[in-house]
Order: C-alpha cells, then sequence, then structure tokens
C-alpha cells in the first residue's frame, strides 16, 4: 500500500523520536491529535525538498506509544523508555531518530530546545542500543 505524500512529522522524538509521536497531517486533524505537544502549532517550512517525506517513512515505524514515551523522555530524563519502546527505537534507526528530532526543533515552540532535542535523541538511541546488547 502506497504511504500518502502529506503526511508529515513532527515529533521526536526524536525519535525519537519521538515518537509516532508527531505525525501531522495538512488536512485537519481529528481528535485524538489534540493530544500531542505540538497541536495547533503551524508547519514549519520544509528545510529541504523531500525532508518531510523521509521523516514521514520514519514514522511508519514508531509505535504511537513509543512515540510520546521518546518525546516525553526528551524534555524530562527521569521518564524512561521501556524496552518494546527502546527495542522499536533501535529497529528505526539512528539517522531516523535523528531526523524526527530535527522536524520537532524546526516548529516554532521548539525551537529554542533544538540543542536539548539533538543531544537527547542521540543519547536516548545510544542508551536504548546499550539496552540491547
Amino acid at each position: 500500500m502506497a504511504r500518502p505524500a502529506y503526511v508529515i512529522p513532527v515529533m521526536m522524538v526524536s525519535f525519537f523520536l519521538v515518537c509516532h509521536t508527531m505525525t501531522v497531517a495538512k488536512n485537519p486533524r481529528n481528535e485524538q491529535d489534540k493530544e500531542v505537544p505540538w497541536f495547533g502549532e503551524t508547519l514549519p517550512p520544509e528545510p529541504f525538498a523531500g525532508f518531510y517525506t523521509k521523516v514521514a517513512q520514519c514514522l511508519w515505524n514508531v509505535n504511537p506509544v513509543c512515540g510520546l514515551q521518546i518525546y516525553a523522555h526528551l524534555f524530562d530524563q527521569s521518564k524512561k523508555l521501556n524496552d518494546n519502546c527502546c527495542n522499536n527505537m533501535v529497529k528505526v534507526g539512528v539517522q531516523c531518530s535523528r531526523d524526527l528530532g530535527w522536524a520537532l526543533g524546526l516548529y516554532k515552540k521548539f525551537k529554542p530546545h533544538r540543542a536539548l532535542i539533538d543531544k537527547m535523541s542521540i543519547i536516548t538511541y545510544q542508551e536504548c542500543v546499550a539496552r540491547k546488547l
């Protein structure tokens, strides 16, 4: 099944990021979208052609619950990722994790935290890799 091109990320995530932490569509959001921290934020300009498509492809492999865990961990290291989410993050890979964090940092609300998001996305990924060993 082809993945829609209009799906674009915003988290983490990091991961993370952070995370189906951040899946945002250009079409109107549904009710569950209001639960994410970036709800209502204006989508920032794409830093380069194809970036949002690339990040959206990463998000297809991120469990939505894990995305929210990753997001929470980025800003509060006492909130740990469970083993399933760590495994999910490792599966997604370091480049996707960094891209998700970068995408989150593009939002006006998160720009002041870009350095922290980038640093924590790397640290969190490395922690998860170490847990898998």
